[in-house]
């Protein structure tokens, strides 16, 4: 199998289009891709710091809704709009804009807190339900309109739509609405407190938006599908002051993770290097040893492609912080970009001895093993990403390109499937399938397994069509 130069380059960056729904899953967000379609795309940012400072403020609230553990996924997409959405299928969205008005990690975490809340409340199946009498372009319109979307893989919705939709529908809805947010905003308060977070954040945050609000001559999309007004504010500091967190029970958040997270969605979102290089130079002038911006600096250059200027500033970082794991993580991508795939696999090893068990790591060092030569301990990994994390589109794509260099085409062609098959190509997806059959011997078990899991894939995308 070739693959061609610039495909290996976007899986190292851990860039993937997904086709039906425009998502674009990143570690490095270098590119805003549309679809075949031209709808707008949706970058979801998937580095592994990213994910832990969700994981560490979210985990416990979704133990505090009653809610299971493995049910519920949190992401940030690159989107300069403040907004959130809790999906039905347990996916919660959080715009980057959104995560750079909080001033502390509490504020995040009420926020997350209340699309929790949401979900442990029923509240997207019962507003589905409102909606059968409301015409579908107002559907589509609608926030709603993007759950289905991401749900199904309908192309005909898209993130585009978030805002908007017919005035006599949202009037329809308007009052069911504001019902809803105010029964999250309590629900949310209550998982804040029984957590161990300041359950005065949610009002704080509120506040924070109603300010926002004020001074906006267009609302934002969160107070579009978020009604807000002064009495929800009010309702969140009555709410708040009737609960009583157990003082030994109080949850101590990390300020400069939320900052850190915040200056690498600046580095990511901002499309004119010059502007964020002197954003973060300015906050460094102020303060020189600032952390967070002097992290931003070095990913801004590196998303711009001055290697030289990233690794001067990564080494800065790794001189005074030898033992951060993302720090690593960055200097083993920027050796990576070098052509230095033996370097970059001894630094994502050290990354790895702080962080045995994150996904990300491994995968970066299964791509440095195999851009170096070494095939099959990095087929190993790939496959028991495969195994751990089966939804991963990027872990199957990169194991299809590995098997295709070790030329073991039916096991290549059944990675890809299950690829595509994960980003809802159709016609991609038969293809490989069927390409893995015609490799593989009808007396071997990954025949069999080549032909289920195609026989279900088409059972479920007729489905789909049906409905």
């Amino acid at each position: 199998m070739h693959v061609a130069p610039g495909f290996i380059r976007m899986l190292r960056l851990g860039l993937i289009l997904v086709s039906g729904v425009g998502f674009i899953f990143c570690g490095l967000p270098l590119v805003h891709a549309k679809t075949a379609e031209k709808k707008e795309s949706v970058v979801v940012l998937d580095s592994p710091e990213i994910e832990e400072l969700l994981t560490t403020l979210g985990k416990p609230l979704v133990k505090a809704a009653g809610l299971p553990e493995a049910m519920i996924q949190f992401h940030i997409i690159l989107n300069d709009q403040i907004n959130a959405m809790a999906l039905p299928s347990g996916h919660l969205v959080f715009n980057s804009a959104l995560v750079g008005q909080c001033d502390a990690p509490e504020e995040l975490a009420s926020v997350m807190a209340h699309e929790i809340a949401h979900l442990a409340a029923g509240h997207h199946m019962r507003l589905q339900g409102e909606m059968r009498s409301v015409s579908i372009q107002a559907l589509l319109t609608t926030v709603v309109g993007l759950a289905a979307g991401v749900a199904t893989g309908n192309n005909s919705i898209s993130s585009a739509a978030m805002v908007g939709g017919q005035a006599a529908a949202q009037s329809m809805m308007l009052d069911s609405m504001r019902e809803k947010e105010s029964q999250a905003d309590r629900l949310a308060v209550h998982y804040l407190a029984n957590t161990g977070y300041n359950p005065d954040s949610m009002a704080t945050f509120l506040k924070h938006l109603l300010g926002e609000q004020r001074k906006a001559s267009i609302p934002a999309p969160y107070l579009l599908t978020h009604p807000l007004s002064t009495e929800r504010v009010l309702d969140a500091e009555r709410t708040a002051a009737n609960v009583h967190p157990a003082k030994d029970k109080m949850i101590k958040t990390d300020p400069v993770a939320l900052k850190r997270v915040q200056a690498s969605l600046i580095a990511a979102s901002e499309t004119d290097p010059k502007k964020a290089e002197t954003l973060f130079l300015g906050q460094l002038k102020s303060h020189p040893d600032d952390v967070p911006a002097r992290y931003g600096l070095a990913l801004v250059y590196r998303y711009a492609g001055e290697t030289r200027k990233a690794n001067a500033a990564i080494d800065a970082l790794l001189a005074k912080h030898g033992d951060d794991p993302y720090f690593l993580r960055e200097k083993g991508l920027l050796l990576l970009d070098d052509g230095k795939p033996a370097q970059a696999e001894a630094v994502f090893y050290q990354a790895l001895a702080l962080r045995p068990d994150n996904p990300d790591l491994r995968y970066r060092l299964a791509v440095s093993m195999s851009e170096g030569g070494k095939l099959e301990p990095a087929a190993r990994l790939l496959r028991r990403l495969t195994v751990e994390k089966p939804t991963v589109p990027l872990y199957q794509y990169q194991l299809g390109v590995v098997e295709g260099q070790r030329e073991r085409l039916g096991h290549a062609h059944l990675a890809m499937a299950r690829h595509f098959a994960l980003l809802m190509d159709e016609p991609m997806t038969l293809f490989h399938y069927k390409e893995a059959l015609n490799r593989f011997p009808p007396s071997d078990k990954e025949y069999d397994i080549a032909k289920t899991e195609l026989k279900r894939f088409q059972e479920e995308h007729k489905k789909g069509r049906t409905r």
